[in-house]
């Protein structure tokens, strides 16, 4: 009695999600087709005009000034985070306290909306050092923000890619990993002693012709 009712009440739960995910692909498809509907007939070429002015309305200009600044502020903000955050999590020692105080500061920073950024910017780039209403101030405030939020994600990330020294070689110190193709017959039919003298042996015989390359 309680397997039937554990049945039909997965059956129940399952029918709920699957409904909830065609409402919401329902709902999605409504909108794309209500924005095609709406806005296809008033795409014109006038629209991807290079100049701007209360005819046309060309949003190209726009299109590029924001591409253009989300790749300046990357180009300033990725290597940054990058390198604080192999700095801080390879290099400095640890139970470091500044390494607490910068996840901390990041991790709260990051709670601190958009505007405030945006204003920040405005009265350090654009008033303060003078730069006026430019993408180079744009693309300095949209760095900063965009540095802080992705911080403590670069760290856990450069935390674990270091740690498990999958892809590069810090420190000073030389990893090899030398894992032979092993079919998959061979490893279902071969004991498993077997099988570790065999790939122990292919590991040895592949590190000493890279010895002898030297």
């Amino acid at each position: 009695m309680n397997a039937k009712r554990r049945r039909l009440q997965s059956r129940v739960l399952r029918l709920c999600v699957y409904a909830a995910g065609a409402c919401t692909l329902g709902v999605l498809l409504m909108l794309v087709v209500y924005i095609l509907v709406k806005g296809l007939p008033h795409l014109t070429p006038e629209l991807f005009s290079l100049h701007y002015n209360s005819e046309n309305v060309s949003l190209f200009p726009a299109l590029v000034n924001t591409v253009t600044m989300t790749l300046l502020s990357l180009l300033i903000a990725a290597p940054l985070g990058v390198f604080s955050a192999v700095y801080l999590v390879e290099y400095a020692k640890r139970g470091n306290k500044f390494v607490s105080v910068v996840r901390i500061t990041a991790e709260t920073l990051s709670g601190i909306p958009s505007i405030v950024y945006g204003l920040f910017g405005f009265l350090m780039f654009v008033i303060a050092l003078d730069w006026g209403y430019s993408l180079l101030a744009g693309a300095f405030t949209l760095a900063r923000e965009a540095g802080v939020e992705i911080l403590p994600v670069v760290l856990d990330g450069t935390k674990t890619l270091i740690r498990k020294n999958a892809m590069f070689n810090w420190g000073n110190r030389i990893t090899i990993r030398v894992l032979p193709p092993v079919p998959a017959a061979k490893v279902v039919s071969t004991e498993t002693h077997v099988l570790m003298e065999e790939v122990h042996d292919a590991m040895s015989a592949a590190l000493a012709q890279i010895r002898n390359r030297k």
